[in-house]
């Protein structure tokens, strides 16, 4: 209980005075200095100071004051929960697509790029997906859901370059896929490249996911079609990403040309 009281109170010194930490972590100063070069009163100063120390964010040093290696630690963490929640703010519609209980990773929407579907140009979420995966060397994926008309060519596009190709399909993707003669065609055209590499196992969520290289994206889907898709290259996000299509690979079943013939 006295562990949550004090972070609580330490997310409440940041909360009112990270700019000050954040100035004195980059350059320790007196009060006057600090005073002159934020442009606010020495009370305020002064009483910014003394929560600061109460709450071990900053040490004195003779007339210096300096943040403490807590203060860093502290700052960090506060700076990736703001990235994080500007994140969440810019992904809101995407979300609000997505069922409450979706297994997304907060980190992966700090510095995230979203992009959502319009009426007026449908297809442009597909585009910017199909963008991000052309030119990858390796392009590993999850997928609970195909949409009629874009398999195709989002195998082409795929593996157009040479791109090394792991999907993972949802069991009940896979019979869908199998049972449509189109489809069939094309997952057994695939499977006949030896770049391409097709697992299947259950998914637990609802929404696709790719990682390419140092990018990492999801795909979330609605009645009508594509909804929007995020996208992030920033390391957390991209670990996050290649977690998940690890975890479901290790339960997967490879798909091979017996299983689309039915003798496996």
């Amino acid at each position: 209980m006295n562990q949550n009281r004090g972070a609580e109170a330490l997310l409440q010194c940041l909360v009112s005075r990270s700019t000050i930490v954040a100035e004195l972590r980059d350059c320790p100063r007196d009060k006057r200095a600090l005073a002159d070069d934020l442009d606010v009163s020495r009370s305020t100063v002064n009483r910014a100071l003394r929560n600061l120390v109460d709450a071990g964010v900053v040490k004195r040093r003779g007339n210096v004051y300096e943040t403490t290696l807590t203060g860093r630690a502290a700052l960090d963490a506060f700076n990736q929960c703001v990235r994080s929640l500007r994140g969440i703010v810019t992904a809101r519609d995407l979300l609000s697509m997505l069922p409450p209980d979706a297994p997304l990773d907060p980190v992966f929407f700090s510095g995230a790029t979203v992009h959502t579907s319009t009426p007026q140009i449908p297809d442009s979420v597909m585009q910017r997906l199909f963008g991000s995966i052309e030119d990858a060397d390796c392009l590993y994926g999850v997928a609970p859901v195909a949409l009629a008309g874009q398999l195709r060519p989002f195998y082409e596009t795929a593996t157009a370059g040479g791109t090394t190709v792991e999907m993972i399909l949802s069991n009940e993707l896979f019979e869908k896929l199998v049972d449509t003669p189109d489809s069939r065609a094309v997952i057994a055209e695939q499977l006949r490249r030896e770049t391409v590499t097709i697992y299947r196992t259950d998914v637990p969520f609802g929404f696709g996911l790719w990682t390419v290289g140092d990018e990492a994206g999801i795909v979330v889907y609605t009645d009508t079609g594509v909804g929007g898709i995020a996208r992030n290259d920033e390391d957390d996000a991209v670990s996050w990403a290649k977690a998940q299509f690890d975890s479901l690979r290790e339960e997967a079943t490879l798909v091979t040309d017996a299983a689309l013939d039915g003798d496996e």
